[in-house]
């Protein structure tokens, strides 16, 4: 037994290493609500329910040369309307990354700044509540930085622009007051940083419990 579990620790050891995993929790019904004036645009934040744009976590996990990023909202999403609009940024820097976009049925990845030149599709991505997407990188060398935000129009072809808008963290969004307290790190935006154990790791934990209760089974 002794040997065993200094087997499987050493296994599931070995997996944390060779995986890079982000994640990032949001609170919900933090939708804000965005409106031309006048003057411009203004920002507000909104009291209805917008769940299925209202991301409650996002993350991603490197492993080898394949990332899978995976946003997860309060409700199911909204695949078959082009004024609803999720997006997944895949950072290396502001100005390189990999965009992850999906809007009616149609779901791409592009890779931005130093990665122009790269594009796959997505097959399905949404499911439920979760849009997931998994590509391959081309330098895993590097700290990622995972980007969540969603965005549902009154109507792409209205000139009032009026739109609803989630972003993941929340110190990302164009509305985002260091006085609000939502920045990296609380409890609304969860841990900013990359490499921080997330949702992947709890699974992976979870798995190495499973046999390990399999293997006393057995025993027995």
């Amino acid at each position: 037994m002794k040997k065993y579990l200094i087997l499987v620790g050493a296994v599931v050891f070995f997996m944390l290493l060779s995986m890079n995993v982000y994640a990032v929790s949001d609170s919900e019904s933090d939708v804000w609500h965005q409106k031309w004036t006048q003057t411009g645009y203004s920002w507000e934040a909104y009291s209805g329910s917008k769940p299925n744009i209202d991301i409650t976590d996002i993350s991603y996990t490197i492993d080898g040369s394949n990332a899978t990023l995976t946003m997860t909202t309060a409700g199911d999403m909204t695949t078959d309307d082009e004024n609803v609009v999720y997006t997944m940024h895949l950072e290396s820097t502001e100005s390189t990354y990999y965009w992850v976009y999906y809007s009616n049925g149609q779901g791409t990845v592009v890779g931005m700044g130093e990665l122009a030149g790269y594009m796959t599709q997505l097959d399905n991505p949404i499911s439920g509540n979760k849009f997931t997407a998994s590509f391959e990188i081309s330098d895993t060398s590097i700290d990622y930085t995972a980007i969540g935000f969603n965005t549902e129009h009154s109507d792409v072809n209205d000139q009032s622009a009026e739109s609803w808008w989630d972003y993941a963290p929340n110190s990302e969004a164009p509305y985002y007051s260091a006085d609000d307290g939502d920045k990296k790190g609380d409890e609304n935006t969860g841990d900013g940083n990359s490499g921080t154990p997330g949702f992947e790791v709890i699974a992976i934990l979870a798995a190495m419990a499973i046999v390990t209760i399999f293997y006393y089974r057995r025993k027995k």
